[in-house]
């Protein structure tokens, strides 16, 4: 039997709204104004709370809320990509699922930095980022594998070497909606190509 986990009493439905809505401030400000413009100032200000409760959330500052925010649209992108890869048959359609969570997912305002992430992120993001293209690239992989032991592939094909490429084709596509919001079709459709294209049946 499975027990049930007790409601949350409203105090902390008000903590998780107020950390949420924080995070969504500060996804806001990264994708617009990049990491220099994404101040507590700012973040307070939108977010219609005092700095002094920005940092009962976040006692770290800034970076720990930029940290926050990185690893919450990565979960968000996994979670999505995991459902749609499993809905998908065929390595084209499974290419294409992947493709589409991560570029809508860079196009929406609150996930543009997602995809276009300044040199000034790289070191606060260090040792949080990689997660969703590390699920991508074994889903990639996995798919590859079983594509080539069904006869669809070329024998003898680099898999790993298809699956650099094509995770990077990923990667780069996420950029382009970033920046392109309306060019996320162009871009899924692309990598459905790419795929199709390997298939030799």
């Amino acid at each position: 039997m499975i027990e049930e986990l007790p409601a949350m009493s409203q105090r902390e439905r008000n903590r998780v709204r107020t950390r949420n809505d924080i995070l969504d401030v500060a996804a806001q400000l990264l994708g617009d104004v990049g990491y220099s413009g994404t101040t507590l100032q700012e973040i307070s200000k939108l977010a219609g709370v005092a700095r002094g409760t920005v940092y009962a959330y976040f006692p770290a500052g800034r970076d720990e809320i930029v940290r926050a925010v990185y690893l919450r649209l990565a979960d968000e992108v996994v979670q999505r990509g995991n459902a749609l890869h499993a809905q998908a048959e065929g390595l084209e359609m499974r290419i294409r699922a992947l493709a589409r969570a991560l570029t809508e997912a860079s196009a929406d305002p609150k996930g543009r930095f997602y995809g276009i992430m300044g040199a000034d992120l790289v070191p606060v993001l260090a040792g949080v980022t990689g997660t969703a293209s590390r699920s991508f690239e074994n889903f990639i992989r996995d798919d590859l594998v079983m594509a080539l032991h069904e006869g669809l592939l070329i024998p003898g094909i680099d898999i790993e070497a298809l699956t650099v490429a094509l995770s990077g084709a990923l990667r780069a596509s996420g950029s382009r909606a970033a920046a392109d919001p309306e060019s996320v079709e162009e871009q899924i459709n692309a990598l459905g190509a790419l795929a199709r294209g390997l298939i030799t049946a």
